[in-house]
């Protein structure tokens, strides 16, 4: 009998199933599910936190998507969609139906934190159709750059099995929800809530990012954590800043103002991995815009600046291009259609 992994020690399974959505689209999804009563709270990672709530399971993309008839779907063989913006991409995920919305950045951290517990290293399309640091890694080129969904080896998904999610790194930029840059200033959705509802640059439910969280009752908030760009390199800081654009390896971000090491929030956030200082992939900021949103992941020509780990937090929400795409996810709260969905995996 094989040994239980960290997240089955807590209760969180997953399994591939397909599941159709509103407009009848099939969609290959990699479902993490946990079973009412067999879990304790302080266990619940904050994916399957939504509004306040805890949900039975969180269903993520296993490839980017494409677009059919104004729908997205997860789906192999295809050509990713591209050159949609951010609230674009968030309102067709919504045409699918309820609890299908835009991937979070909650849930890309959640894929990532798992890989990183098994020992997984994502690889991807980092270098025009084949990884850039193993060229042996490749998938079905179709155009000379990018590859067909579900033709990456195994080592391109996010667990190493076929079950997993495909495509975090590399191949395309991909949008995600819950995490932006307000005049340079970090500032994130809690929990899973961006996955209830896409958040406009207005709304209050942005929080600030910084040096210390709120804890006990008493306890003051820390210094607005920044993301700048000065002398060429990005630099995380609590002091002030020079509102520019640049980007660089994470190895190279600098820590500025009173800062001697990276805040906890940052790793929680997933824009700075524990290993940061070893880190190659990249990071891309903005301080001079009102207001910048993420795409994550890479893109088929990040070269050394590849990862799963990259961020790009450099662009407005309108901004478009043919390198950035996006998945769908879908969140259920009834464990009755967990439970139907297994019996058909």
């Amino acid at each position: 009998m094989s040994k239980m992994t960290k997240a089955q020690e807590k209760g969180i399974f997953k399994a591939a199933v397909v599941v159709h959505d509103e407009a009848g689209l099939p969609n290959f999804m990699t479902m993490f599910y946990m079973e009412p009563g067999t879990y304790k709270l302080e266990d619940v990672p904050e994916m399957f936190k939504v509004n306040g709530k805890t949900v039975a399971a969180v269903l993520i993309s296993q490839y980017t998507n494409v677009m059919m008839n104004n729908i997205p779907a997860s789906l192999p063989y295809q050509k990713p969609a591209e050159s949609m913006n951010h609230d674009e991409a968030a309102a067709a995920c919504r045409r699918k139906g309820p609890g299908w919305h835009l991937m979070t950045n909650a849930e890309w951290v959640y894929l990532m934190n798992e890989a990183e517990e098994i020992g997984h290293k994502i690889s991807g399309n980092t270098n025009y159709g084949k990884n850039a640091e193993n060229p042996e890694e490749k998938g079905w080129c179709y155009d000379g750059y990018t590859v067909l969904t579900g033709t990456e080896p195994l080592s391109w998904s996010h667990d190493g099995t076929p079950g997993g999610v495909f495509g975090l790194c590399g191949n395309f930029w991909e949008h995600v929800a819950g995490l932006r840059l307000h005049r340079g200033v970090i500032e994130y959705i809690p929990d899973n809530n961006a996955a209830a509802f896409d958040y406009m640059p207005g709304d209050a439910a942005w929080v600030i990012a910084r040096t210390e969280e709120p804890g006990e009752e008493g306890l003051p908030f820390g210094k607005p954590l920044y993301l700048d760009a000065q002398c060429g390199k990005v630099v995380l800081t609590d002091g002030q800043i020079a509102g520019a654009w640049s980007g660089c390896h994470m190895s190279e971000l600098q820590l500025a103002g009173s800062l001697k090491e990276v805040p906890e929030i940052i790793h929680r956030l997933g824009i700075l991995p524990r290993n940061w200082q070893q880190e190659k992939a990249g990071i891309f900021v903005d301080s001079s815009e009102s207001e910048t949103v993420p795409f994550r992941g890479s893109g088929f020509h990040s070269t050394s600046y590849g990862g799963v780990s990259a961020v790009d937090l450099g662009n407005a929400r309108s901004f478009v291009s043919s390198l950035v795409s996006f998945r769908a996810a879908l969140y259920l709260e009834d464990w009755q259609l967990v439970t139907e969905l297994l019996k058909r995996a």
